[in-house]
Order: structure tokens, then C-alpha cells, then sequence
């Protein structure tokens, strides 16, 4: 059986390396379609190494795990694919799976068995974007995947301590970043409840965006639990990125007492209510609320770093949630 792949490869990256494992991997001999030269000028907008140049690339590397391979001039986006019997898999990636199928569409017409498509996830950049030849080659990241100048994040906030949660979970995931606090927004209330904690997180993400790479914006709102009555303070955190792609993450909620509860509904906010219940100052900038009820075990900061860090969640794995598809 033959496993077959085909690309440009403009500029040799690790999104490559994954396809052409998952190839050696079928165990199969290996048919990779490389773009002429003449192919690339009349459909790719930007320069790219000779075919020579690229083809000895692809080939050092698959050297170095089977010689069981043949790279071959592909002169058309499809090549031989759709009518060649001896061809048993086809290996690509989230954005060319959709041609991989109109191959097989085309097989079927001609009474040939169906090749078994082969998805590999894209590889993603230390912004949580795929990594790509034209991004590559506009100077925007770097062969590796690393940004060449900082991913660009924009929160709405006044509050200190959002920026703080923020700042702790994304220098888990990136090293090259800049958070840059946005102060430039407008809520029709300090003190949402329920569905509107999720509306507001949405615009301060939406403010914060501009052309910045990531906007985020992290809203902390009262839900009421009707089994068992009580009030919760949940943290909501929205995070739109530069492809108008919008995911959203919770923190654990914590049970906030009735005295507070009768505040907000007279329209304080909760570090007003809280303030005004029991003698004592405003928390909102420090610990917070949960910070003085739960005597400093726990902090608002580890409720900003929890809804941010599951807001970003569908960005680690976009292939789950259909994010590679909205690029």
C-alpha cells in the first residue's frame, strides 16, 4: 500500500514534520507530491525556495526515520491521486481535509477504493496560532514557532488583580508576550447577575481587542442555585483572539453570604455590600471578597487564573472544538 502527501513546503516547519510522521507512521511506502516551481508562481503570492532546495529538505528529514519514500513534482493541486489504484491513504491537514474528500468523491466515481484520510492536528505557535509557511515568511514567528515580537494581549480592566490571575496563567503557555491593560470601556452595571456576567465579560474582551493578537475580558457575577437556594460568585473570563474566535471559561464558584446578597440587590456592588455589612473597608483591590471569607486561603487572583486558564483551554486543543476550521 502507498501513503501519499503533497504540499508546498515553502518553509520547512515543525506543521510538516508532524504530517510526514504520521506518514512513516502508516508504515506504508511514501509518496509525497512536492509543488513545482512554475506551480508555486502562478498560486502562492509570496517568494519560496526552488523545488531542488525544498525537495532535499523533506527528503534529509525522512532520511533520517525510513528510506521508504519517493518525493515526486506535483504540477496540480490533486496530481495522480484520483486515479491512481495503488494509493491506500492520504495524509493532510484540518484545512486540506476537504480536498482529500473531494479526492475519494472523485475515486468512487471512477470505481476506485476510497483512501483512508489521515488528519493531522495543526501545530500551533506560541501565540496559539498555527504555525504556516506565510506566517513564517512575513517575519511573523519563527521556523520553531516562537513569536518574533511579543503576542499582544489586551485586558479591560481597572483592577489590578485580574491582571495579576491573567499574567499567571499565560506565562505557563508563552514566554515571548505583553499584557497591556485596557481602561477604555463602558458597563451599564458594576454588579451583573447571571447571563449578564457573561455579556459583560464579552464586551470588556471585545474593548480590549483592537489589533491586539487577544483580547480578554474576565467579569465576576452572583448565580443563584435554585435546588438548594444559595447565591454563588462566579467568575467569568472571554477571550476573543484576531480571527474573531471567542471561547469562554468559569471559575469555581464560592457560596457569598445573604447579607452581601441584600446589598447588591439594593444596587451596591459586592465590595460595597460587603463593606457596608460588616463595618469594614472596600476588598475589591486587594484579596477580595473570597480572600477575607475564606482568611486568606483563597485569593481572587487563583479565581481570575482559573476562568482564564479554562477559557484558553479550547486554544490548546482547537482541532476538539472546530477552532482550526475558523481561521
Amino acid at each position: 500500500m502507498i501513503t501519499i502527501l503533497g504540499g508546498s513546503f515553502t518553509r520547512f516547519h515543525k506543521g510538516h514534520q508532524r504530517m510526514l510522521d504520521a506518514a512513516v507512521a502508516t508504515g506504508n511506502h511514501i509518496i509525497v507530491g512536492l509543488t513545482t516551481d512554475d506551480y508555486l508562481k502562478s498560486h502562492k503570492a509570496y517568494g519560496a525556495p526552488g523545488y531542488n532546495a525544498r525537495k532535499r529538505r523533506i527528503s534529509e528529514y525522512l532520511s533520517r526515520k525510513t528510506q521508504d519514500f519517493e518525493i515526486q513534482p506535483l504540477e496540480s493541486g490533486n496530481g495522480n491521486a484520483e486515479t491512481n489504484p495503488e494509493y491506500g491513504c492520504i495524509v493532510v491537514s484540518p484545512e486540506t481535509r476537504r480536498q482529500a474528500e473531494r479526492i475519494n468523491a472523485a475515486r468512487t466515481l471512477r470505481g476506485l477504493k476510497e483512501l483512508q484520510i489521515i488528519t493531522v492536528p495543526m501545530v500551533l505557535a506560541e501565540d496559539l496560532f498555527p504555525i504556516s509557511s506565510s506566517r513564517i515568511m512575513a517575519g511573523e514567528i519563527r521556523p520553531s514557532g516562537s513569536r518574533v515580537n511579543p503576542v499582544s494581549i489586551g485586558i479591560s480592566t481597572m483592577n489590578p488583580l485580574k491582571v495579576m490571575g491573567l499574567e499567571k496563567f499565560v506565562s505557563r503557555i508563552m514566554k515571548n508576550y505583553r499584557i497591556v491593560r485596557n481602561e477604555d470601556y463602558s458597563l451599564a452595571s458594576f454588579q451583573p447577575f447571571s447571563e449578564d456576567t457573561v455579556s459583560y465579560a464579552v464586551k470588556r474582551s471585545l474593548s480590549a481587542l483592537g489589533s491586539r493578537d487577544y483580547g480578554i475580558g474576565v467579569e465576576s457575577g452572583l448565580f443563584r442555585d435554585h435546588v438548594t437556594g444559595t447565591v454563588l460568585d462566579i467568575h467569568v473570563c472571554v477571550v476573543v483572539d484576531r480571527y474573531s474566535r471567542l471561547t469562554i471559561g468559569q471559575s469555581s464558584g464560592f457560596q457569598v453570604p445573604e447579607q452581601i446578597v441584600n446589598g447588591v440587590k439594593i444596587g451596591m456592588t459586592e465590595s460595597q455590600a460587603y463593606a457596608n455589612a460588616f463595618s469594614s473597608h472596600d476588598p475589591s483591590q486587594e484579596s477580595g471578597i473570597v480572600g477575607i471569607l475564606s482568611s486568606g486561603k483563597v485569593t481572587r487572583m487563583d479565581l481570575v487564573y482559573e476562568c482564564v486558564r479554562n477559557a484558553f483551554i479550547p486554544r490548546l486543543g482547537p482541532s476538539y472544538y472546530g477552532l482550526d476550521q475558523k481561521l
